[in-house]
């Protein structure tokens, strides 16, 4: 997000400094599943959530896991999630992640062009692959919501999905097939190029830890940095870091961290054309270069819990029921911090208060791969006083967020 944001806003007269933590993209961004999912318009919390919810914490091999310091320490936000799941919310979360995710492969051309990159994007679709036949009618039901959305789709059986990836289990229920998504061979290069490209455009990069933010005036000072000047404008886009700084320029915003993990099979034995998605146990299969990624689950924790590498293994098991050819041992086991909101949307836009000085973009949960490009435009719009190319009003900070 913090990339594409600072490419967008590069232009004659104007100075941009990237501050990160770390070398931009080798963080969060360099482990996700390489998806640019323009397909994703659901929800995490959709109709249905509080059913089976238990069943997916009690399993020790299912896709959700919550830690008990987390259920201590952010009660309210779970409340909030659980929430969300009402139809009627479900639905407006659904039209709000759609603006952001149904155009984003026509924004990453259009940020790609400007700054002088060919396209890197594999274009084979997405697969969305279901092992029994009661999760495969429930996608079923579910896909309604791409219906409305007004988004391409066609509804496999098991042998038509299986002559798309031969690798599928014999035993495949189903299958969705998104063709206009795409998926990214390798996401730390794509965050290298653009990393190239903003600094051989005269950007200025600082690394480090920002400590505090404050308001001088109608400028905002970065603290921690060393003698970094007053900024004009700020643009806020730290990911799951971005909750405390929010609050310190007086925006608290209920971010949490849902954290992600892959395992890599450098020589898995078999062959996938396209990144193929398993719902029901909440990962996805992408074709890289160094090998095949298994990207995913869920678990709730603080930023300073230890990791639960066997979450990342999990990956690799649950893999074997839906890929049974994949051999060899998975290594370089990962993970990473999705900043996430009850609501499954991003915070996008401008500060109420400081409309021309402050600006967000974190939140964006599972999509902030697929979702770059056109956030950056919408920032890049504000920054220059123009209108964005799309209705920011759902992404605003200052949004609802009901405890029931």
């Amino acid at each position: 997000m913090g990339l594409t944001t600072a490419l967008a806003l590069q232009r004659p007269g104007v100075t941009v400094t990237l501050i990160d933590r770390l070398t931009p993209g080798s963080g969060t961004s360099s482990g996700n599943a390489g998806i640019i999912a323009t397909s994703s318009v659901h929800p995490e919390a959709m109709p249905g959530l509080l059913s089976s919810l238990p069943a997916m914490l009690l399993s020790p091999q299912g896709p959700v896991r919550l830690r008990p310091s987390f259920l201590l320490q952010q009660f309210p936000w779970l409340l909030r999630f659980l929430a969300q799941a009402r139809p009627q919310r479900a639905e407006t979360a659904s039209v709000a992640t759609s603006a952001l995710s149904k155009p984003a492969l026509r924004f990453w051309d259009g940020l790609l062009q400007q700054v002088g990159l060919p396209s890197p994007f594999t274009r084979k679709g997405l697969l969305y692959a279901y092992g029994s036949p009661r999760s495969f009618t429930e996608a079923l039901r579910d896909n309604a919501y791409r219906t409305r959305r007004g988004i391409t789709f066609e509804v496999l059986d098991g042998a038509a999905a299986r002559a798309l990836e031969p690798a599928l289990a014999p035993s495949l229920a189903g299958a969705i097939y998104a063709p206009e998504a795409a998926h990214h061979p390798w996401p730390q290069t794509l965050s290298d190029q653009l990393f190239e490209r903003f600094r051989a455009r005269g950007g200025l990069f600082v690394g480090g830890a920002v400590a505090a933010l404050a308001r001088e005036g109608g400028q905002v000072r970065v603290h921690g940095l060393g003698a970094q000047p007053l900024a004009d404008q700020l643009f806020l886009c730290a990911g799951a870091y971005s909750a405390t700084l929010a609050k310190q320029l007086g925006w608290p915003v209920p971010l949490v961290t849902e954290r992600g993990y892959h395992i890599l099979h450098p020589a898995p034995g078999l062959e996938l054309t396209r990144t193929v998605l398993f719902p029901e146990l909440g990962f996805a299969a992408t074709p890289m270069a160094e090998g095949l990624r298994l990207a995913g689950t869920v678990e709730l924790a603080s930023l300073e819990a230890p990791p639960a590498w066997d979450r990342a293994e999990v990956l690799s098991r649950n893999a074997l029921r839906m890929l049974p050819a994949l051999r060899g041992p998975g290594v370089k086991p990962w993970l990473g911090f999705r900043p996430s909101l009850p609501d499954s949307l991003p915070v996008l836009g401008a500060a109420p208060d400081a409309p021309q000085e402050i600006f967000f973009a974190f939140g964006h949960g599972h999509l902030g791969l697929t979702q770059a490009a056109v956030s950056a435009a919408c920032l890049a719009a504000l920054a220059e006083g123009e209108a964005p190319p799309l209705d920011l009003g759902p992404y605003r900070i200052d949004r609802p967020f009901p405890l029931f």
